[in-house]
């Protein structure tokens, strides 16, 4: 019997505790469980979300690993919000996670290969008799990014999406950065918590196989290739075996497919969170390769003080990350801003929104809101600000060196330090998206958990590990806004190593809060794909993406960078052999120099206010 007959039975059962909408009290009423087609003959689980008042309405669209039933959106109650307001919101169970069918790989089926679940999905919702026939996307994280990937093969009723929090890379911005693995994110959180679903779900669906008659039972015994049988935990092998793999990584890289993201698309980025990069590089990357000034104007880009998750419009989320506090002004209104663009694109609504500047970014120190017209903002300049060997009298680190304007004289003394992958630096705060906090057995992480170690913090306890530079105390405010890079002059004993470079605001009563950050693995120096080792001894120019930061450094502040060669458990930490210390045993200590006179002086790249 073909799949399309054979009657659909969800691989997972909906909690009865979370109940049905009321649409008489609720504003909205629920469908749940409604079987989508794709190409292939798989059935996706869908949620649909309808206005109370029977009609005909445009269609949002969710679709998420993490359980239709309790999706992020679900959490800040978005669906049923915009159901309210006059959509249709459909909330879907990706391939092979909880009620639907097939075989969970992340990502593997949501591009532009051999089966496009987006791509379908979006076509089934706008041929339904209660569509309009415009669909949009929105969500964030792995539902920003699937959104993202529709970019290699665009839905034609696709009408609008509003992405967060996702990357442009799955490699560079997801598993790696730098070359470097997001070790804790990937192993120890993400990768975890998705196997185990995926390990459920395959084993629901092989039983309800083998228990349907003989001959399902008889094409269910566990045969090589047969993908409710297949290892759940294939893709992190992948993400370790492959990393130079650069076919591979192409399935999920949306740069190539820029110009056709020609869908009017708002992208939400934070400061604080883990895919920040890609989200600036998506935003930057489609509105220049637009091929008319309509569709580029159809982006906008936000930035806030946030970490990563849908909270902004809460509190304490939406002002709140790490050890700062923002104030309530960092707050937005993030589900009432997607009920503004989607009013405008799918209904027509003359709300106002598309004559509101293209980016609106939270400057950190000033905490305020500012708006520009692209992203960076017009006006900046790029000005090196250099590591000296003279001391500055404030950080109890390796060396204590100073910042400055203008380079230090050719004759400097470079600063040295070890690396033993076996005592590494330990994290503290950045963009970054895991937990240390241990859970009983079947506890269930939260946005708090998964956020407990990311966000500004104070850096003083590690930097006795770390070289720092620092400036005198500032005698005028300091503004910057766009990205940030350091270029760094460095020599290893070793034939491989990292160098970890974060930016710091230094207050007055000391605290060292981290505003940026990057890692740079040696080897991946040149080429994502074609890792060429150092020659002990021999000087390189190094550069560490620092992303990006909008930051006013006070009068009487400092600035400091801080240099390292490991950010454990965040990332892997490099064995200096050239080879991944988690498919090898073998390490060596590494003696790491850094050179700061003369025309090969180290320094960090600040995008400056005009007016700085």
């Amino acid at each position: 019997m073909p799949p399309s007959c054979i009657p659909f039975r969800p691989a997972f059962r909906r909690p009865e505790s979370l109940g049905l909408a009321v649409p008489e009290r609720d504003g909205y009423r629920l469908e749940i469980d409604i079987s989508v087609p794709m190409r292939d003959g798989t059935r996706l689980a869908t949620d649909l979300y309808f206005p109370a008042k029977s009609g005909v309405y445009p269609v949002l669209l969710e679709r998420t690993p993490y359980g239709k039933h309790a999706s992020v959106m679900v959490s800040i109650g978005a669906p049923q919000y915009l159901a309210r307001n006059g959509f249709v919101v459909a909330v879907q169970d990706c391939r092979g996670r909880y009620a639907s069918e097939g075989s969970w790989y992340p990502f593997r089926d949501e591009a532009w290969g051999e089966n496009r679940d987006g791509y379908d999905t979006v076509e089934w919702l706008a041929v339904q008799p209660f569509s309009t026939g415009k669909v949009a996307t929105f969500g964030g994280s792995f539902a920003g990014f699937n959104q993202y990937t529709l970019a290699g093969a665009m839905p034609p009723h696709l009408a609008a999406a509003f992405p967060r929090q996702a990357p442009s890379s799955l490699r560079r911005e997801w598993v790696y950065r730098g070359g470097a693995l997001e070790l804790a994110f990937i192993l120890a959180g993400w990768g975890r918590r998705n196997s185990e679903e995926a390990l459920r779900n395959r084993v629901e669906q092989f039983g309800r196989l083998s228990a349907r008659s003989r001959m399902d039972l008889a094409s269910g015994w566990p045969v090589p290739g047969h993908p409710l049988l297949s290892d759940p935990f294939e893709w992190i092998r992948d993400y370790l075996t492959r990393q130079d793999d650069e076919a591979y990584w192409a399935q999920w890289d949306i740069a190539p497919h820029y110009a056709a993201f020609d869908r009017p698309t708002f992208h939400m980025a934070s400061w604080f969170d883990i895919f920040f990069g890609g989200t600036l590089r998506n935003f930057m990357g489609m509105r220049a390769q637009a091929c008319s000034a309509q569709i580029r104007g159809a982006h906008k880009l936000v930035i806030g003080p946030w970490l990563h998750g849908p909270y902004a419009h809460q509190s304490p989320q939406g002002h709140q990350a790490g050890e700062l506090d923002f104030g309530d002004i960092a707050r937005w209104d993030y589900p009432g801003m997607m009920c503004r663009w989607f009013e405008y694109w799918l209904t027509g609504k003359a709300n106002g929104i598309m004559d509101e500047p293209a980016v609106r970014y939270f400057v950190l120190g000033a905490n305020q809101w500012k708006t520009a017209e692209d992203w960076p903002p017009p006006g900046i300049r790029y000005r090196p600000l250099y590591f000296r060997s003279e001391t500055s009298g404030s950080s109890p680190s390796l060396n204590d060196g100073s910042l400055a304007w203008e380079p230090g004289p050719s004759a400097s003394t470079p600063a040295r330090y070890l690396h033993d992958p076996d005592r590494p630096v330990p994290s503290i705060g950045g963009n970054t998206l895991y937990s240390q906090w241990v859970q009983a057995a079947g506890g269930v992480e939260t946005f708090e958990d998964f956020n407990r170690e990311a966000g500004p913090r104070d850096q003083r306890p590690i930097e006795p590990y770390c070289l720092t530079y620092t400036t005198a105390p500032l005698a005028q405010d300091l503004e910057i806004a766009g990205p940030v890079v350091a270029r760094l002059y460095v020599s290893s004993t070793a034939v491989d190593t990292d160098f970890v470079v974060r930016l710091c605001d230094v207050y007055p009563d000391g605290r060292s809060i981290q505003i940026c950050d990057g890692i740079q693995r040696a080897r991946y120096r040149e080429s994502d794909f074609s890792p060429t080792l150092l020659e002990p001894g021999h000087v390189y120019l190094i550069e560490v993406d620092l992303w990006a930061a909008a930051n006013v450094f006070r009068s009487g502040h400092r600035l400091r960078v801080l240099v390292n060669s490991s950010c454990f458990p965040r990332f892997d930490v490099n064995p200096g052999t050239g080879k991944s210390a988690l498919l090898s045993r073998e390490r060596v200590v590494a003696e790491n120099t850094l050179y700061t006179g003369g025309p090969c002086s180290c320094h960090v790249l600040l995008p400056c206010h005009r007016d700085s």
